[in-house]
C-alpha cells in the first residue's frame, strides 16, 4: 500500500489545497452574485375607468306564463299538439266533444230564422191595423230573446275549441284523448320566451344607483356567456324587514337559451370611475395591510398601500402610490428592500451596447 509515497504525498497536498481554497472561492462567487440585480418586471401605476358592480341573484320568468285549463267539462275529441311544440297567438290546442251545442246553436239558428221570416209576413199584411201592430211588436221581442239565446249557444260552443291566448312554447302534454277534463284540469303551460324577466332584490344603499334603462349582465350555470339585459321596472316601496327593494330586468332570449326557473347570477353596472391601478400580482398582502415594491433608481423600497375596487387582474390603489410610479409586476417574491432590480429589457440594451 506505501510502496509510492512520493504518490500519496502529492494526493495529499491536492486535498489540503481544495480544502484550504474551496470556501474562499465560494465567498467570492456569492459575493459577485449579491452584486448583480435582480431581473424582474415592472409596471406603471396608471389610471383606468372602473365600473361599480352590484351583484345579486335572481329567479328567471317567462315574459308571459300560464296554465291551459278548460273552461266546460268535456271529454277531450282531439289533441291538436305534441310536447314542447312551438305555436303562434290563436292557433288551435284541444277540441273538445261540441256535438250537443253544435245541435242546439243549429236548432236556434232555424227558430231564429222562420220568427225573421214570420216577423216579415206580418209587416206584409197590414202594417197600419192595430192588430198587427201588436202581433208586430210582440214577434220581435220573441226574436230579440231568441237572439239572445243565440249568443248564449255561440259562446257555450266555442268554449269546446281552446286556442293559444299568446305566441309561444307549450310545456309537455298532460291529457290524452277521450279524456273527461274540467275547469281544473291541466292540459299544458304555454310560456312566451321571447324575452326573459328576472326579478332581484338589492339593499337600500344602492336605491340611488339604478335606474330605468341600466344595463345589467347574466350568468348562468349552464352557459359560459354572459346575457345582456336592462332594468325596466324599480319597486315603489321597500321590505321594512329586509330594508331592500325589488328590481326586475328583461332580457332579449331570441335563441331561447334562457327557460323560466333558472338561477341567474346577476351583475348591475353602475357609473365609471378614473381611479389609479396596479396589477394584481404587484400586492403584496400582509396581514391586514397591502404593500408593493416602488421601484426608484434600479432599487426596490417597500410601500404601504391603500386598496379598494379588483377587477381581473387589476387592483385599484386608493393612496401610497401617484400615477407614473414604477412598480415590480412579477418577481415580488425575489427581491427585498433595498434589492437593486433590472429588467429582462435593461439587461438586452446593456449587452447590446458593450457588444
Amino acid at each position: 500500500m506505501f510502496k509510492k509515497p512520493v504518490t500519496w504525498i502529492v494526493l495529499l497536498l491536492v486535498c489540503m489545497l481544495v480544502f484550504v481554497f474551496w470556501p474562499v472561492a465560494d465567498i467570492s462567487s456569492a459575493k459577485k452574485g449579491a452584486d448583480e440585480p435582480t431581473v424582474v418586471e415592472t409596471q406603471a401605476v396608471q389610471k383606468q375607468f372602473l365600473k361599480d358592480e352590484i351583484v345579486a341573484l335572481g329567479t328567471t320568468q317567462a315574459n308571459e306564463s300560464i296554465i291551459l285549463t278548460s273552461q266546460s267539462t268535456d271529454r277531450v275529441k282531439s289533441v291538436h299538439f305534441d310536447d314542447s311544440d312551438s305555436v303562434k297567438k290563436g292557433q288551435l290546442i284541444v277540441t273538445l266533444e261540441h256535438a250537443q251545442e253544435q245541435a242546439e246553436l243549429k236548432e236556434l239558428e232555424i227558430k231564429f230564422a222562420e220568427q225573421k221570416r214570420q216577423l216579415q209576413r206580418l209587416l206584409d199584411i197590414n202594417k197600419t191595423s192595430a192588430p198587427a201592430e201588436s202581433a208586430i211588436d210582440s214577434q220581435k221581442s220573441l226574436m230579440e230573446s231568441t237572439q239572445a239565446q243565440l249568443s248564449v249557444a255561440k259562446i257555450k260552443l266555442s268554449e269546446k275549441f281552446i286556442y293559444a291566448p299568446f305566441a309561444g312554447k307549450l310545456g309537455l302534454r298532460q291529457i290524452s284523448p277521450g279524456q273527461l277534463l274540467t275547469s281544473n284540469t291541466e292540459i299544458t303551460t304555454l310560456d312566451d320566451l321571447s324575452e326573459i324577466k328576472v326579478e332581484f332584490e338589492l339593499p337600500e344603499k344602492f336605491l340611488n344607483r339604478v335606474s330605468f334603462g341600466q344595463p345589467v349582465s347574466a350568468k348562468n350555470i349552464a352557459y359560459p356567456i354572459a346575457f345582456k339585459g336592462k332594468i325596466t321596472s324599480i319597486a315603489s316601496r321597500l321590505d321594512k324587514a329586509t330594508r331592500s327593494f325589488k328590481v326586475r330586468a328583461i332580457f332579449p332570449n331570441k335563441q331561447l337559451k334562457l327557460r323560466a326557473g333558472m338561477l341567474l347570477q346577476l351583475i348591475v353596472e353602475t357609473q365609471s370611475i378614473e381611479v389609479l391601478t396596479v396589477p394584481e400580482t404587484s400586492i403584496i398582502p400582509l396581514n391586514a395591510e397591502h404593500y408593493v415594491y416602488q421601484v426608484i433608481d434600479n432599487k426596490v423600497h417597500r410601500v404601504q398601500v391603500i386598496t379598494g375596487r379588483r377587477k381581473p387582474g387589476i387592483v385599484e390603489v386608493v393612496s401610497g402610490l401617484v400615477e407614473g410610479d414604477v412598480v415590480v409586476s412579477q418577481g415580488v417574491i425575489k427581491v427585498r428592500e433595498g434589492s437593486m432590480v433590472t429588467t429582462a429589457e435593461a439587461m438586452a440594451n446593456t449587452t447590446a451596447t458593450k457588444e
